[in-house]
């Protein structure tokens, strides 16, 4: 069935948002490595300014999401866009590490819109919901690529401000746009799935939402400390010394982060394909051992070790936001992903504030790596705890399965 243009302008604004959200809130990770000469305070107390608007990026995920479904996905998007905007340029222009905290603060609280509204904007346009979240998940992954480059970059040649301030104007702009575009009538909002699928039982639904705290939290908590934390692994684990030229650290940053985000679109066809509960159990499983021994290499070992574990970590991300639709009254849609991302992103939040006081007390993330291979593992027992569910796949016509792993045979 063909895509109307409304559908159309919705993916191109979602995917946008997903990449520019994933760029502005690492950005700061990188710039974080030089910002200490900067402002005369301690690495770990300077990635500590960061971790308020973690939490905020994940806590307010539940308002946001509540405004979407009984407000308007497109009207809060707009308000994402030029609000990000506005708290880059803050960050751009800070001369004091309280007007830093400032910015950061309110970029996290901007930045926490797109998720639950963005991604349920995203589903409901969508035909085949695996592929589209596959796609939009590689443009998330291809923000968090570009960010650390760019960042290194405008340190070496100009100045960090530039780092937040171009991304800030650039913000703005999609902001004023998609006004213009919903005020045309070009975009709106979406009253059901243009794919049909089965409700859930009641039963299953409370299954699945207990369930989905559990392993959603783990994942916050993994994925937030290796972005957070991977421009400093890589300072100290690249060469015989520490690598001064943050070009260059953006760079390995930057390429693993948009290897790693290759994998969403192969997640996204195997969850159309295939059983996302299947799916999401097979790539927890995959990354409890890797987590292990990151901080145990060096060099390309580290390099390699460190893509391995993000590519695999990204893979689940469009089984998972599948099983929240799956699992979640259409009604409730933004509130549901709005509860995910507060679980995900705000303890993602505060693992940046532990990532920066173990660092500062031990010199190293040995500590923290073993607890992320804990939470994965913990995230794999849960995840088998899944309902499982015989229907048709993605609601796209797929096949159904006999079986598949773990038991479930949806």
């Amino acid at each position: 069935m063909q895509r109307s243009p409304s559908d159309q302008v919705a993916t191109i604004y979602a995917n946008a948002g997903h990449m520019l959200t994933h760029m502005v809130t690492i950005l700061y990770a990188t710039a974080v490595l030089h910002l200490p000469m900067v402002f005369d305070l301690p690495y770990g107390e300077m990635l500590g300014l960061a971790s308020l608007g973690l939490v905020l990026y994940g806590v307010a995920a539940l308002p946001a999401g509540w405004l979407g479904d009984r407000w308007s996905q497109v009207g809060m998007m707009i308000v994402f866009f030029a609000g990000i905007g506005l708290s880059l340029l803050v960050v751009g222009t800070a001369r004091s590490s309280g007007h830093l905290f400032l910015g950061l603060s309110l970029l996290g609280l901007f930045a926490s819109i797109y998720h639950p509204v963005g991604i349920a904007w995203l589903v409901a346009s969508a035909r085949k919901q695996g592929m589209t979240l596959g796609i939009n998940g590689l443009f998330g992954g291809l923000g968090g690529a570009v960010a650390p480059p760019f960042v290194g970059l405008m340190i070496d040649n100009f100045s960090w401000r530039e780092a937040f301030i171009v991304p800030g104007v650039i913000s703005v702009a999609l902001g004023v746009l998609l006004l213009f575009a919903w005020r045309r009538g070009s975009v709106g909002d979406l009253k059901k799935d243009r794919t049909a699928v089965a409700p859930p039982s009641a039963s299953a639904m409370k299954r699945a939402f207990i369930v989905l705290t559990l392993t959603m939290a783990c994942s916050g908590f993994i994925y937030s400390g290796i972005l957070n934390t991977m421009p400093k692994l890589f300072e100290g684990g690249l060469g015989a010394g520490p690598i001064t030229n943050y070009t260059e650290i953006g760079l390995y940053v930057g390429a693993v982060v948009g290897f790693a985000s290759l994998s969403s679109v192969i997640g996204g066809w195997l969850a159309d394909r295939f059983s996302p509960k299947s799916v999401y159990i097979l790539f927890w499983t995959l990354q409890i051992v890797p987590l292990f021994f990151v901080t145990s290499l060096f060099g390309a070992g580290l390099v390699a070790l460190v893509a391995a574990v993000l590519l695999i970590n990204t893979g689940f991300v469009a089984a998972e936001n599948m099983l929240v639709a799956r699992y979640t009254p259409f009604e409730w849609r933004g509130i549901a992903y709005g509860a995910k991302f507060v679980l995900s992103l705000g303890i993602g939040g505060l693992t940046v504030q532990l990532a920066g006081q173990l660092f500062d007390a031990m010199g190293n993330f040995h500590l923290l790596y073993t607890l992320f291979a804990a939470a994965a593992a913990l995230a794999t027992v849960c995840a088998l705890l899944l309902p499982a569910r015989s229907i048709g796949l993605g609601g796209s016509g797929g096949p159904r399965l006999a079986g598949s792993v773990a038991g479930d045979p949806s």
